[in-house]
């Protein structure tokens, strides 16, 4: 690959059917592994390093958390700036041709192959596809929610479009609950 174009560990180009994206970087599948530990990450455990290396959770908090006592454990924080660490990517294929009307990715409408497919309902998604139709969140089996109107949702834009509603049915601590 020509030079910053390809996997960012091993320097190699990166097909469809074999790319795992974090940060808006492609990775080789088998390159997608904490530099430290080398435990297997998928892009909900993946934490950029100031080295732009990927590391897991316990790995990133143990190399650049908060140092000093009541800090051994890994932290969930992994920006320190106060800028959110969420990126969005574009969620359409880099190439390929459209799918034909109800075959390919509900999200994009490409073609979708076997080893990039997530399912949800017998409908197919592209991996980089299965997100959130509201905040665009990447989701997986544990927190996922189907909506009435075909799109994929995380657990809280679920529930403020399809929830309850009325006194005691919010969210947060300014809730009114009935005594």
């Amino acid at each position: 690959a020509a030079p910053g174009q390809g996997c960012p560990r091993c320097g190699g180009a990166v097909f469809a059917a074999e790319q795992q994206l974090a940060k808006g970087t492609m990775w080789h599948k088998k390159c997608f592994n904490c530099s430290q530990c080398h435990r297997p990450l998928d892009s909900m455990l993946a934490c950029d390093g100031p080295d732009k290396e990927i590391y897991c959770k316990a790995c990133y908090g143990k190399n650049f958390g908060p140092k000093g006592f009541g800090y051994g454990h890994a932290p969930t924080l992994v920006s320190t700036n106060g800028e959110s660490t969420t990126q969005y990517s574009d969620a359409r294929p880099i190439a390929g041709a459209k799918a034909a009307e109800g075959k390919g990715c509900l999200r994009c409408g490409y073609e979708v192959y076997a080893a990039e497919q997530m399912i949800s309902k017998n409908r197919i998604w592209h991996k980089r596809c299965f997100c959130c139709g509201d905040c665009h969140r990447s989701l997986d089996s544990t927190n996922l929610n189907d909506g009435p109107d075909g799109d994929i949702y995380c657990r809280g834009c679920y529930g403020r479009h399809f929830g309850p509603r009325g006194v005691g049915f919010g969210l947060g601590a300014g809730t009114l609950t009935m005594a």
